[in-house]
């Protein structure tokens, strides 16, 4: 069991659902703590509460969204935003049929309940995926935007 899956075991055991996870890594990665931002991806837990999409899904495009979307009046989000997010989705569609689908009821279905491995597992495989995608881009998931000049 590598880094990521230790942390992923760790933050689930501390309450923290799927999306707020994948933001957790992200801004982990940056060495940020964001307690306002992190509580705001709970909105996203369990398919947005009504089991809609899967939460890993949702919170890997607010990670993209977060080194690659408009985040202030004088800054815009890069040209390559629509593509990281096109990209990861159909990834991600592509993946389901693996895991059940790409609505948390559908996956919890499939699998027969909740099962932390299952979740963990599509974190690891989708933060696997993101991280290849903003490498592709040229951005440095270990630095804020900010800090990074703006990609």
């Amino acid at each position: 069991m590598d880094d990521t899956a230790l942390r992923i075991m760790q933050l689930a055991g501390q309450g923290f659902c799927c999306s707020q996870i994948m933001i957790k890594l992200s801004l982990d990665d940056m060495g940020e703590d964001n307690p306002p931002l992190v509580r705001s991806m709970a909105g996203l837990c369990e398919g947005m509460g009504c089991g809609d999409i899967c939460g890993v899904a949702s919170g890997a495009a607010c990670v993209l969204a977060l080194y690659a979307a408009k985040g202030s009046a004088g800054e815009e989000a890069l040209d390559c935003f629509p593509l990281l997010l096109a990209q990861f989705m159909e990834w991600f569609k592509g993946s389901a049929t693996t895991w059940g689908g790409i609505r948390c009821d559908d996956i919890v279905a499939y699998q027969g309940g909740r099962k932390p491995e299952v979740c963990g597992g599509i974190m690891l495989r989708a933060r696997e995926v993101v991280l290849g995608l903003l490498a592709e881009q040229g951005i440095d998931p270990g630095l804020p935007r900010e800090q990074a000049g703006g990609y």
